[in-house]
């Protein structure tokens, strides 16, 4: 009870075990993992506990993703610094950034990376090539 008198309910429930989640549960929970949900994004929707989840998702044949570092949002400048033609190495340089996080940040911000060695993209034509 809280001190105005309440009910209080917890938001999970901690014993719950992998062999009451049903099947249908366990597929979707694999499923949104293997669509690049993380595991607090996943706990967040699931009652139980973190280590009932895991131990779900290790009984529908998860092979778990390596932890990312959070990455922080892209200083002002960045995406259009690589939107120029800059390289994302060129671009991490022009900020003092490795190529990695670069490349993160300028995902995050929903860029669509060119390939390796190509030309920037002409916004006329939606081309990856340019007239010469």
């Amino acid at each position: 009870m809280t001190e105005a008198g309440e009910e209080h309910e917890p938001n999970r429930r901690a014993h719950r075990l992998p062999a009451e989640v049903p099947a249908g549960e366990a597929a979707e929970l694999k499923r949104r993992y293997l669509a690049g949900a993380t595991l607090s994004a996943l706990l967040a929707d699931f009652d139980g506990s973190y280590r009932t989840l895991r131990a779900v998702l290790q009984e529908q044949g998860v092979t778990f993703r390596a932890p990312q570092p959070m990455t922080p949002p892209a200083p002002p400048g960045l995406v259009e610094t690589y939107a120029s033609g800059k390289s994302i190495i060129e671009t991490g340089r022009a900020f003092g950034l490795g190529r990695d996080i670069t490349k993160r940040m300028l995902l995050d911000a929903g860029v669509e990376l060119r390939g390796r060695g190509r030309p920037p993209r002409s916004p006329s034509t939606g081309s990856d090539f340019t007239d010469f």
